[in-house]
């Protein structure tokens, strides 16, 4: 299940801020698996964003049907995360 932290109400927002010993902004997803919550931090973010990167450089300019900016733009949703270039 992925909740998004922007949809919690503030009780439950509490309540998985307790469970994951820390505040969570409204920009964060939660991936619960097996009643776990996981929350990455900003250098695990980081990291995927890198990843992600790496990967469309490498398709093939006749590959790509979205260029880089609007491909991490649809992959990064309505996140409202900053990419820095």
């Amino acid at each position: 299940m992925i909740l998004q932290t922007a949809q919690l109400s503030p009780s439950q927002k509490a309540a998985l801020e307790e469970r994951v010993g820390g505040e969570l902004t409204a920009q964060e997803n939660i991936l619960l698996c097996g009643g776990t919550p996981k929350v990455a931090c900003a250098a695990e973010r980081e990291n995927a964003i890198q990843q992600m990167r790496y990967r469309l450089a490498l398709l093939d300019a006749s590959q790509r049907r979205l260029s880089i900016a609007d491909s991490m733009a649809a992959l990064l949703g309505d996140s409202g995360a900053e990419l820095s270039a």
